[in-house]
């Protein structure tokens, strides 16, 4: 027999109470998940949200070019002398096209000039104003495709140009597995030349610092939301099965209450010491990745998440590949539809070096026996067929 359907009580929102219609469709803000990230990226992310939320009003402008310089916001005031001021263009409902912004990280408010030029004429403004070396965003509005570019450098070089998405378009497990490898690349995969945020306490000996995981997971945030600058990556989310590592949310461009959980991702670090170098068994990894694979089943089912994945960077002594590493799990996690995938760290560039030659000259001694044993097969064949 059924459950008999119980009545509901509505949480009363004490002095809002009068306003619950209009909070239940009301659309998420922009502001508050990155605030912890590094400046230039907060900039680029309020930027490109304050431009989507333009972009969606009735009367968005489709021609007129814009720049967006990221200042201090002393610089700011200084700007403000003989300029027009708003501080509401995050809300979209302000003209951003054919202007010349002053805008701190926050993107919140502009000193702003009007500009009535193209794109291109957009640098030899920027360069008049002696902005050319800040940080600087171009926006190019358009009734197809519109761009927003990105010169981390200042406009007066394309050096380290970025292309940023202005269409909130599927999150995909491909173009997740680009950031995590394109930060693996940058940050992660050997200790050399690397930022000041350390993963290796001693990489010569082996020993990861303590708190790994949570160092991966920050790198791996910073990289996910500058791709996918339209959701919300979303940490250390507690519940009542546990703790979740990182969520790719879109909780901004959908209809409104309308949220999609694109992707779960369980994040382990595999080691065979400690920070403090004490040994780990063999069987205390292969535990720790069947963990894994049930945490990312378990969180991303009751998060209703797109894509469940299970992220393993090795830090081990020998680097044993992928077949072994999930040997014990492979049939687990495909019947509960969880992604495996590994990075192996390595503990200096030679190493890496190394290890790279080690794979294309076993690849080429692959290559050689299977071209000899054709050429036998082939010749065998021949004195059959011509004895």
């Amino acid at each position: 027999m059924a459950a008999e359907a119980q009545p509901t009580t509505s949480l009363d929102l004490g002095a809002w109470q009068g306003d619950r219609a209009q909070l239940a469709t009301a659309r998420r803000t922009s502001y508050g998940d990155i605030d912890d990230l590094p400046p230039e990226l907060r900039f680029q992310v309020y930027v490109s949200r304050t431009v989507q939320a333009r972009e969606r009003q009735a009367d968005a402008e489709t021609a007129g070019a814009a720049a967006f310089i990221l200042v201090t916001p002393q610089q700011q005031e200084a700007f403000k002398a003989g300029r027009s001021f708003d501080r509401t263009v995050h809300t979209g409902r302000v003209r951003l096209a054919g202007r010349v912004h002053f805008m701190t990280h926050r993107a919140a408010s502009s000193a702003f000039e009007e500009y009535a030029g193209d794109a291109n004429g957009l640098f030899g403004r920027i360069a008049e104003l002696q902005c050319d070396r800040l940080p600087t965003l171009v926006y190019d509005p358009s009734a197809g495709k519109s761009t927003l570019t990105y010169y981390p450098q200042g406009t007066h070089t394309d050096d380290g140009l970025v292309e940023v998405r202005l269409d909130a378009g599927p999150v995909t497990e491909a173009e997740i597995l680009s950031v995590i490898e394109a930060v693996y690349r940058a940050e992660l995969c050997t200790p050399d030349n690397s930022g000041p945020t350390k993963i290796w306490q001693n990489a010569s000996k082996g020993h990861p610092i303590e708190e790994a995981e949570r160092t991966v997971q920050q790198f791996l945030r910073v990289g996910l939301a500058a791709r996918f600058h339209w959701c919300t990556i979303r940490a250390e989310q507690a519940g009542k099965l546990g703790r979740t590592d990182l969520e790719v949310v879109d909780d901004r461009t959908g209809e409104v209450g309308a949220i999609t959980h694109h992707a779960l991702l369980e994040l382990k670090v595999l080691r065979s010491f400690s920070h403090s170098g004490t040994a780990y068994p063999t069987t205390s990894t292969d535990e720790a990745v069947s963990k894994g694979v049930n945490q990312a089943h378990s969180y991303g089912a009751n998060n209703n998440s797109l894509l469940r994945m299970l992220c393993c960077f090795d830090m081990r002594t020998h680097d044993v590949g992928d077949t072994t590493t999930f040997a014990h799990v492979k049939t687990d996690a495909t019947n509960l539809c969880v992604s495996l995938r590994r990075w192996y760290m390595y503990r200096s560039s030679e190493h890496m070096r190394d290890a790279m030659a080690q794979r294309q000259l076993e690849a080429a001694n692959d290559a050689s026996a299977s071209g000899q044993q054709t050429a036998r097969r082939n010749a065998e064949g021949d004195k059959k067929a011509n004895p």
